[in-house]
């Protein structure tokens, strides 16, 4: 059985994005992050990162590809837990000897797509802000 919740809501709707959007970058250490920025009321740009820690796989669907669930993430991260993705991957974990606690499946979608998934353990947000733009 399926559990949703919200877990971080853009500051802004993803339309506002300045440049050509989120940007997807694989790092490292098992993260993968979106960054994206944005243009405040008094002319400063804001540089939203959304870190994903612990990832054990990810994926990009662009929207005329994915289904209607992606609506429940539209702006938003969300987590969803029990969904056949994620158990999947649990029993492979398992078989492998590997703990899969904490393992929760992370969602967002942007404006046109894509939308992003992926099986994680945590999420960062990091927000920088340039006083007078960049």
């Amino acid at each position: 059985m399926e559990h949703q919740r919200d877990v971080w809501c853009l500051p802004v709707p993803s339309t506002a994005f300045l440049g050509a959007g989120a940007s997807f970058a694989e790092c490292l250490g098992r993260e993968i992050r979106l960054t994206f920025s944005y243009e405040g009321d008094d002319d400063s740009v804001t540089v939203v990162t959304i870190a994903f820690c612990g990832v054990e796989a990810f994926k990009c669907t662009y929207f005329s590809a994915a289904d209607a669930s992606v609506v429940m993430a539209y702006d938003k991260v969300i987590s969803t837990r029990g969904s056949e993705w994620l158990e999947g991957a649990r029993l492979n974990l398992k078989r492998r000897g590997i703990d899969s606690a904490g393992l929760e499946h992370f969602m967002i979608t942007f404006d046109d797509g894509p939308t992003y998934e992926c099986l994680a353990r945590s999420i960062r947000i990091d927000q920088d802000v340039d006083a007078k733009g960049a």
